[in-house]
């Protein structure tokens, strides 16, 4: 896939406040990802946005610059939905255990995960956006980066270990592994979902045991 690798303008334009202007906001993104399972990312356009949304090409870019920046909110919205669910698992699981209880129910985080990517609509396509689209690749990152440094913070004081660069590391490899083991079960249809997520769930509660039981 051809990527982007000027210098791109993200931010949307305008927040709306009024309900119709909020209603054409939503309009947009709803045609945006509607297109890109239909057509895909390298051939949705603002015109095609803008005619999927039933509006003009210059009250799109009232809110939007281009069409990366729809694509970044509609991944900035994904990423905080999943965000959502790891940290209402978090709360969930935590409980009197400490880390055990987490890494019990790491199942129940991929699941939750894979849930809720899919009921977005084009879920999979805008997370293959966010891999393979040069522009948008930090809104990944930066989600990635954001709960790998909520998870050290955490863990670390339930292990009663100082903070350092090996646990950040250790929950940064799980946060990734988690994401890539969903995105494999979102892909590839040849595997059985519930299986994948249940022997990547396992994977990584392998991983943790030895940590937990070293400290």
């Amino acid at each position: 896939m051809t990527e982007v690798r000027q210098r791109v303008e993200l931010l949307e334009k305008n927040k709306p406040q009024q309900e119709r202007a909020k209603r054409t906001y939503e309009s947009i993104l709803c045609a945006a990802a509607e297109l890109l399972v239909k057509v895909g990312v390298e051939r949705i356009s603002t015109n095609l946005i803008a005619e999927r949304a039933g509006i003009t090409v210059p009250a799109l870019y009232r809110y939007f610059p281009n069409k990366y920046a729809v694509l970044h909110a509609l991944g900035a919205r994904l990423m905080d939905s999943q965000n959502t669910v790891f940290r209402q698992w978090f709360d969930e699981y935590l409980g009197d255990d400490g880390p055990k209880g987490l890494i019990g129910n790491i199942d129940k985080l991929l699941t939750r995960t894979y849930d809720v990517t899919r009921a977005q609509v084009g879920g999979l396509e805008v997370v293959q956006s966010l891999r393979a689209v040069a522009p948008l690749q930090d809104v990944r990152l930066s989600s990635h980066r954001l709960m790998a440094a909520q998870f050290a913070t955490t863990v670390a004081s339930l292990l009663e270990r100082n903070e350092d660069e090996q646990i950040r590391m250790q929950s940064r490899l799980s946060i990734d592994a988690g994401y890539a083991i969903v995105e494999m079960a979102l892909e590839d249809e040849s595997l059985s979902a519930d299986t994948l997520l249940r022997e990547g769930a396992r994977m990584i509660q392998l991983y943790w045991q030895d940590i937990v039981i070293s400290v």
